[in-house]
This record gives structure tokens, C-alpha cells and sequence, in this order.
């Protein structure tokens, strides 16, 4: 019995046409700093920083970032933010899947910089919300997906996670023995997989809630393409 649906945030449920701020980062660093940028990054998903100006000037001497360098990444993080706008037919979707079964929320993504959640009302319809900078753990990494079934209460046989990354949805939600709904909007070729495993795909987050419904009702169909 699916008792929770756990949503992916970026490239899931919202988009930001400015794209990711953490690759805009990288582009700015200078060649002799490019070393660092993958413990940058680690550090912003999986620390609670109050402000993306307290996350920078926390690696301004460590990664010896200049003025210019810390303007552009704040800047990057308030863009994405501000652009950030929602797939078409994900809040009905989301709204379609909570008269079925619980929701939350699981991403892989800093606390600063979210006022997107408010402004795009998803924080409205999914008031439970999981955090990799709030849990220090990220997906696909087995502690992420064992916050969620403590939060949720929950047993992994319960949980479907929907999500577009493979490796961090997919492989993550199948390793935690959920089931996982592949959001393939692009229509990319399914990776090789255990078939002994229920992984669903669908090409826009609308068949979702149809998806669900028959979960519940004991449907079993791993190669099922909604």
C-alpha cells in the first residue's frame, strides 16, 4: 500500500530558466580554484547557511575567491530563485496525488534562496519538506532517504519517490527499497536496471496521480511508460 509520494524539487516539480547557480559557480571560478568547486558545492547542500553571502564568505579565504567572484555567485543563486517557475500541470498534479496518499519533499539543495517555495505555492501543498543542507546527507546517499521514512514515519515498502535524476531518484529510491517513478521528459534511453525492481516512467509529472491511483489499487507493471 503506498502510504507517501516524495516529490524531487529541481527539474521535477520547478525549472529556472538561469539554470543551475552551482554550475554558474564553477564557470567563475579561476583554473588554479576549479579543484575546489566539488567540496563548494558539497559544502552548500549539505551545511545550513542562513544567506548564500554567508555560504560564500565562508569559502572566500578557503577557495581565495575574489569580490567580483562572490558578486557573481550571489547573483547566480538570486536569479535562479527569482526565474524559478513551476513545470506546467505540477501543482495540480501534486494537489491530484495528495487525496491519494501523503506528500514531501526531498532535494538535494542549500536552505538559502527558497522563497521560490512560497512564491510558486508549493510550499502550500507540500508542507513536508526534507533537505540535504537540513539533514547533511544528499541523494542518493542511503541516510537521505532514511530521514524521509523517520520524518514520514513510514516503512520503505510505503514510499514511491518521483524524481528526474536516475542516479539520485531512481537508483537512490530503489536502493532504499521504495518504489521510484522516473520523470523522462526528454525521452532518454532507461538505463540498465534489476527488473526484479518496480521502477515506473512517465513523461510529464500529469500521469502521475493515474500512476499512483493504481499503485493503490495493486497494479504491478515495472515497464509501465505513462
Amino acid at each position: 500500500m503506498i502510504r507517501a509520494v516524495v516529490f524531487d524539487l529541481w527539474n521535477t516539480l520547478v525549472f529556472s530558466p538561469a539554470g543551475s547557480p552551482f554550475q554558474r559557480m564553477k564557470e567563475l571560478l579561476r583554473p588554479e580554484q576549479a579543484h575546489l568547486f566539488p567540496a563548494l558545492m558539497r559544502d552548500g547542500m549539505v551545511q545550513a547557511y542562513p544567506s548564500v553571502r554567508v555560504f560564500l564568505e565562508a569559502w572566500q579565504d578557503r577557495a581565495g575567491l575574489d569580490g567580483a567572484q562572490v558578486d557573481g555567485m550571489a547573483q547566480a543563486f538570486l536569479e535562479a530563485g527569482r526565474q524559478a517557475e513551476c513545470f506546467a500541470g505540477s501543482p495540480e498534479a501534486v494537489g491530484a496525488v495528495r487525496d491519494l496518499a501523503r506528500v514531501a519533499l526531498l532535494s538535494n539543495t542549500q536552505t538559502f534562496g527558497l522563497e521560490l517555495l512560497d512564491r510558486l505555492g508549493i510550499a502550500g501543498r507540500i508542507r513536508t519538506r526534507i533537505l540535504s543542507a537540513e539533514i547533511g546527507a544528499l541523494k542518493p546517499e542511503p541516510a537521505a532517504f532514511e530521514a524521509v521514512q523517520r520524518k514520514l514515519g513510514v516503512f520503505p515498502g510505503n514510499l514511491v519517490m518521483v524524481g528526474d535524476s536516475w542516479t539520485d531518484d531512481v537508483e537512490g529510491a530503489v536502493s532504499a527499497g521504495w518504489t521510484a517513478i522516473w520523470v523522462n521528459r526528454e525521452a532518454k534511453p532507461r538505463p540498465d536496471h534489476d527488473p526484479d525492481h518496480p521502477i515506473y516512467e512517465v513523461r510529464s509529472l500529469d500521469r502521475v496521480p493515474e500512476l499512483i491511483q493504481g499503485l493503490q489499487d495493486g497494479m504491478r507493471c515495472p515497464t509501465c511508460l505513462g
